[in-house]
């Protein structure tokens, strides 16, 4: 196993190919990378329903319910991140 600073896990930025990685983190648009934390540790669903309503709400769920189930994140930590868009589908 790969291990990163930190948790001692590799962060998803390290997994797949992420245009965060290596980019400053107090400017990142990506909340957990901001943090410095990986996807399946942030609280997507709070976030989420934090967001206003709007277009861009609705895309940016639905991206999410289509594009994690096809990363190589979603395969190493698939517990943490179904019970995330599940949240998600409800929400």
């Amino acid at each position: 196993m790969n291990y990163a600073q930190g948790s001692g896990l590799m962060k998803c930025w390290e997994i797949k190919e992420c245009c965060f990685e290596g980019t400053d983190p107090t400017e990142s648009k990506c909340p957990p990378y901001a943090l410095q934390i990986s996807c399946w540790e942030y609280d997507w669903v709070s976030f989420y329903r934090a967001m206003p309503d709007c277009e861009e709400k609705m895309e940016w769920r639905d991206v999410m319910l289509s594009d994690c189930p096809n990363c190589p994140v979603y395969t190493l930590h698939e517990g943490h991140l179904s019970e995330i868009l599940e949240g998600l589908e409800s929400a």
